[in-house]
């Protein structure tokens, strides 16, 4: 029975079936292989730091514009720190720029800003991307309360009944998909806000929904993608004076088992909160808060230290890959959303090294 199924895994891995969705990042997406089944990713970085963002970006807006229509994706997310319109609203940013490249803000969508207005040109456009909001609440599942390690695993267990049926063997439960081509990221935002059940900790509730989680991915197929924040200590003096800026695994906040639970992870790191002047070679001065590093931390299926510079622009919550810093000579063109990107390729041997940087 299982070498039948690895059978099936590697057959289909002929078939082209194993291939990644496109997470908006190809730099990225060349050393993680994009989004895919049964994978489980970690997100992590200090507080506003752009994780939450990231992972709306490429694990849920990116898939939707490939993968809307077509049956082979969907989202359930326990959004434990923002209600459900506000991240529907951040997905609609992020629609207008690519669809009509309206570049709002969240205060300007909601005229919460002082002495602005939506304009009725723009809120036309809206209006548009609302219909394809529609679209996307058929496969986009969003629990905005507050929950335990129970709740999760119960909406899940209902969500996979819906999909497919669990089947009992002699030695093992399988399940069985409607669609074997369906990817189904969980997404958890974040582990720290759970609320730990009577009698238990919050270490142990996060721990016990990593479990519950590894348990779906290897019997069901789902992609979780956790979100955590880190330790205070990540900034201390003595490892900026080692020169040591940048996040480790060994950062993450409340509990280490999702760092070893997870296939994928991966840090986000703000060097204008550390108060840089430049990180390797990029000027942060210029860039200043448009600047963010992404580091794979570890990689089951491939490489990890790798680390990408990005441009970051978290007035609609978009990511573009930079060039490296030496094959940069004006900042002023990656200090608007609209720069040029198709001068930035992956050469063979930013794939194929251990280099720490493949920018």
């Amino acid at each position: 029975m299982i070498a039948e199924s690895l059978l099936d895994k590697i057959d289909r891995g002929r078939e082209g079936k194993n291939h990644g969705f496109n997470i908006g990042l190809e730099k990225l997406q060349s050393i993680i292989d994009g989004l895919t089944q049964r994978t489980y990713y970690l997100l992590f970085s200090q507080t506003s730091g752009g994780k939450t963002t990231l992972a709306l970006y490429s694990f849920i807006y990116y898939p939707l514009k490939e993968h809307l229509e077509d049956g082979n994706y969907k989202a359930s997310i326990f959004s434990l720190e923002m209600d459900a319109d506000i991240l529907y609203a951040k997905l609609l940013l992020l629609y207008l720029w690519d669809e009509f490249k309206i570049d709002l803000s969240l205060r300007e969508l909601l005229s919460r800003k002082k002495d602005y207005q939506l304009s009725d040109n723009i809120y036309d456009k809206v209006i548009q991307g609302l219909k394809w909001l529609e679209k996307v609440e058929k496969v986009v599942r969003i629990y905005d309360k507050t929950c335990n390690s129970a709740f999760v695993y119960k909406s899940l267990i209902t969500e996979l009944k819906e999909d497919g049926e669990f089947e009992e063997s002699e030695y093992r439960k399988i399940y069985k998909p409607n669609n074997p081509d369906l990817i189904h990221v969980v997404l958890v935002d974040h582990m720290s806000l759970l609320r730990p059940s009577e009698g238990r900790k919050l270490k142990e509730e996060m721990d016990l929904t990593s479990s519950y989680l590894v348990t779906l991915r290897n019997m069901c197929g789902i992609s979780p993608v956790i979100i955590m924040q880190v330790n205070r200590q990540s900034s201390d003096m003595e490892r900026r004076k080692a020169n040591l800026n940048n996040l480790t695994l060994n950062d993450v906040k409340d509990s280490g088992n999702m760092p070893q639970d997870c296939d994928v992870a991966l840090s986000l790191f703000y060097p204008l909160r550390e108060e840089l002047a430049t990180y390797h070679g990029y000027n942060i001065k210029e860039l200043r808060d448009r600047f963010r590093s992404i580091t794979v931390r570890k990689c089951r299926y491939g490489e990890s230290e790798v680390e990408i510079g990005c441009f970051f622009w978290g007035h609609n919550g978009y990511f573009k890959e930079l060039p490296k810093p030496d094959e940069i000579f004006d900042y002023t063109i990656y200090k608007k959303l609209d720069f040029e990107d198709n001068n930035i390729k992956i050469e063979e041997d930013d794939k194929n090294s251990n280099l720490n940087f493949t920018m």
